[in-house]
């Protein structure tokens, strides 16, 4: 049943992969003071309005099949020193230094579902990104005007016989995005393969805006980000369960700019080894 476990990995993946260029980059600001930015990997004429005023809006997220994300991530069973605290500024908000450029270089983009052998399986699904760059398994999304849900979880090749459809859909993001905000997902697997073997899992995700601040990374400086932390517990029909925390900045326009994992069975939200930790970065 393990192999169910990086499942937390792909929370957010879907604006990780489908959000590019946004108007956060320190010393930087658009021509018209509002934050209109193109996305130049997004194609002619697509483009993001953020206003920095601490709420990620749903017309602050974009999808745009095909956009490329650069990031920079830990080795493959690798733990990396973490520290998700961040130091508290004098106005209450947070600075989290993750200009480190340690890790392998990663690119993730986002797909359509169109035509693809697993949509079948999942009817309503608009698209599909890796859930680690490290593993090439995809997540199946749906986004609509509140909330982007996560269908389910599929291998790229029908032959390798994966595919984890969820009931009902998990969201994954809930808009407005603010300090405070906080939503609770559950979710069973049925009738599951993971390379042709049977598994089943339920699932309960706890998801809080719980921070604000500011996110320094190699090349770039973001001002307003928002922490989001995710609890995940999983129960299978056989065997212990799992539990692990992760962390998501994000920042409007750009979507998910930083993540940490915990190890299984962490409980102590200021842990300081992640099995994945992830930057934004060329």
């Amino acid at each position: 049943m393990a192999l169910l476990s990086p499942r937390i990995g792909l929370a957010l993946s879907l604006c990780l992969a489908a959000c590019a260029a946004g108007p956060e980059m320190q010393g930087n600001p658009s021509a018209d003071g509002g934050g209109f930015v193109p996305l130049p990997d997004a194609g002619p004429g697509v483009t993001c309005r953020g206003n920095r005023d601490g709420t990620i809006a749903r017309g602050e997220v974009v999808f745009a099949p095909g956009v490329e994300v650069r990031y920079r991530i830990n080795p493959p069973s690798t733990l990396a020193n973490v520290n998700a605290r961040g130091v508290v500024q004098p106005d209450g908000t947070r600075l989290w230094d993750f200009t480190d450029r340690t890790g392998d270089a990663v690119t993730l983009s986002l797909s359509t579902s169109a035509g693809q052998w697993w949509l079948p399986r999942f009817p309503t699904a608009q698209y599909a990104s890796r859930i680690d760059p490290r593993s090439p398994n995809l997540g199946v999304y749906r986004a609509g005007d509140v909330s982007v849900e996560l269908l389910g979880l599929v291998a790229p090749s029908e032959a390798t016989m994966t595919v984890v459809p969820y009931e009902p859909g998990v969201a994954v993001l809930r808009f407005p995005l603010a300090m405070g905000a906080t939503w609770t997902a559950e979710s069973t697997t049925r009738d599951a393969m993971v390379e042709g073997t049977p598994v089943a899992s339920m699932d309960r995700y706890v998801f809080t805006v719980d921070a604000r601040g500011t996110v320094r990374l190699p090349e770039l400086t973001f001002t307003d980000a928002l922490r989001v932390r995710v609890e995940l517990t999983q129960r299978f029909p056989a065997g212990p369960g799992v539990r692990k925390i992760q962390y998501l900045w994000l920042v409007e326009c750009y979507g998910e700019v930083a993540r940490m994992t915990s190890q299984d069975g962490e409980l102590d939200p200021d842990f300081t080894s992640a099995v994945e930790f992830r930057r934004l970065g060329l």
